[in-house]
């Protein structure tokens, strides 16, 4: 019995679900049946409102045309017959309302200004066109500027330039020589040649020996890392401010030489005055900006050529400057060379460059080949490749062009002078 009531108690629950289930399904369905149909009676009704607008549109075309299409009567044919011939009187021909207008105008122009002729149509065969469009490449291809074909093209893309004979100072190509510019790391030449000059009276030997201060050591820029108390001989000093340019190697040369900084620069100042640089002037030993920022130390190219044909009379500036890597602390660093023409420009073995964000990029290149030395200044270029590119292009020219010149004045003038080239020809324009 438990289980028959169990059993009836199970189906009552299931068939009650099924009737929930179905009362949902039903009213489901009902609410959709209801919107189908509003949305159905709406669009009906749209239908039939379209309808009736254009049943009322057809009817008014219809009252429209039967409108147009009535006959006049006779009154009013001959009114308006009357009228057309009236108006045709009235009105005058489209012609002669043109001429009229024409014969007015000029008189209204004459009082304000004369009217101009049109300029009569100008016929151009084929054959002008051509020759016209000819020309027109023709001027396009010119250059904006004649240049022998001998000399390389001169661009602005530095301030000042200079080519000249290493030997006798012949100037071969210039621009601007004698134009003042920052000088940069140029000025450690004359730290050079002092120290140098001051070898060969044996005041001091490459193996003097030097020891940094602090004033050496706090140097700005370009720096080789030297410390305060560290010794060094004073040819590896040299060699280092020459080639690789370290600004503290600069200061310690200087205080070695002359006892001070500004000792320094007073003796670099009265040496270029002796060599006869009057746009020169010297106010460190570096070339490093001033405090303020400003340029301190001042040259030309042409002084600039002076003080490398000074420098060339030491043999040690070449052989130290001639080589791309140089060693330092004992070989166990190498110090590069600042000057990229080494080793890649045939002939090329020296001499020195600089920069700051005043002077730009600076450059003092030599450069031999068989008996002919050249110097080539770079002043101001507008980066580091322009003022290589630029001294190359230069010595180039020199060498193909100049080394002509000296063979064939060689050639004609070895006879009666005791069998000795002679360049009396050249020395003209020979620098101090």
């Amino acid at each position: 019995m438990e289980v028959k009531e169990k059993v009836e108690e199970i189906y009552a629950d299931e068939v009650g679900w099924m009737r929930m289930r179905w009362r949902t399904i039903t009213i489901a369905v009902g609410v959709l049946v209801c919107f189908v149909s509003g949305t159905v009676e709406q669009s009906l009704a749209r239908q039939t409102k379209a309808e009736q607008h254009v049943t009322s549109a057809k009817k008014g075309e219809k009252k429209v045309t039967k409108k147009i299409s009535a006959v006049p009567s006779k009154k009013q044919t001959a009114s308006t017959t009357q009228k057309s011939k009236v108006s045709k009187k009235n009105e005058k021909a489209p012609q002669e309302v043109k001429q009229e207008a024409r014969a007015k105008k000029p008189e209204v122009r004459s009082a304000r200004r004369p009217a101009k002729a049109k300029p009569e149509k100008r016929v151009v065969s084929r054959s002008q066109r051509r020759a016209s469009a000819r020309l027109t490449r023709r001027a396009r291809r010119a250059p904006s500027r004649v240049v022998r074909l001998s000399e390389p093209v001169i661009t602005k893309d530095y301030e000042s330039m200079i080519l000249a004979d290493a030997d006798n100072g012949r100037v071969l190509l210039a621009e601007e020589i004698d134009k003042q510019w920052p000088a940069a790391s140029l000025t450690k030449m004359m730290v050079g040649l002092l120290a140098l000059e001051d070898i060969d009276r044996e005041r001091f030997s490459l193996r003097t020996p030097v020891v940094m201060s602090e004033r050496a050591t706090s140097a700005r820029g370009r720096t080789i890392g030297l410390r305060e108390g560290e010794e060094f001989p004073l040819g590896e000093l040299l060699q280092a401010m020459l080639v690789t340019s370290a600004n503290d190697a600069s200061v310690a040369v200087a205080e070695r030489i002359r006892g001070s900084v500004e000792a320094c620069v007073a003796a670099m100042n009265r040496r270029a005055q002796q060599l006869g640089m009057s746009q020169t002037e010297f106010q460190t030993v570096n070339g490093m900006p001033l405090s303020d920022g400003s340029a301190g130390d001042f040259s030309s190219a042409r002084d600039l050529v002076t003080l490398a044909r000074a420098l060339l009379r030491h043999d040690l500036v070449l052989e130290w400057t001639s080589h791309d890597k140089v060693p330092f602390r004992d070989g166990s660093q190498m110090l590069p060379n600042t000057n990229r023409l080494v080793g890649k420009v045939d002939g090329v073995n020296g001499l020195k460059t600089g920069f700051t964000s005043r002077a730009r990029f600076n450059l003092v290149a030599t450069a031999q080949r068989g008996s002919l030395s050249l110097i080539a200044v770079v002043l101001g270029g507008r980066s580091s490749r322009v003022r290589f590119q630029s001294a190359e292009q230069f010595l180039e020219w020199g060498f193909t062009n100049y080394h002509d010149q000296v063979v064939s004045s060689r050639e004609k003038d070895t006879h009666g002078h005791g069998g000795q080239p002679v360049r009396a020809a050249l020395r003209p324009s020979a620098l101090p």
